[in-house]
């Protein structure tokens, strides 16, 4: 049976869901790799923005050299590296902002939904 308390905790722990899914919802994140000169002015060669979850948003190959089919695996190797470090970046910022929000470690909150939750995982 589910009491009044648990009824109250589980609708503050939405609450901070919604909080933090609002916040998440406005997050993009941007990798650039590599430099390259145009113009005596240094300018990143790729540019990538995903979201929050893991969703690319834009794309910039801004060195049009790379567009030389005999630069094609430069280009491969650029947009890999750009894509994990964007990667990589979204991840650290979801679980700050899960962390900041939540008060819990994004490593710790299946272990605990479970308990609160049961069936859930």
């Amino acid at each position: 049976m589910v009491s009044l308390k648990d009824l109250w905790q589980y609708k503050e722990m939405f609450t901070k869901y919604k909080q933090l899914d609002k916040k998440l919802k406005s997050l993009i994140i941007r990798a650039k790799e590599w430099k390259y000169m145009e113009d005596w002015e240094e300018k990143d060669q790729v540019v990538i923005d995903i979201s929050w979850e893991m969703k690319l948003k834009d794309l910039h190959i801004n060195d049009e050299s790379l567009l030389n089919p005999d630069r094609k695996s430069d280009l491969e190797n650029l947009l890999i590296a750009a894509i994990q470090k964007a990667q990589t970046k979204a991840q650290e910022v979801v679980a700050e902002q899960t962390k900041e929000i939540l008060w819990v470690d994004t490593n710790d909150l299946a272990g605990m939904m479970s308990g609160w939750l049961p069936g859930l995982w």
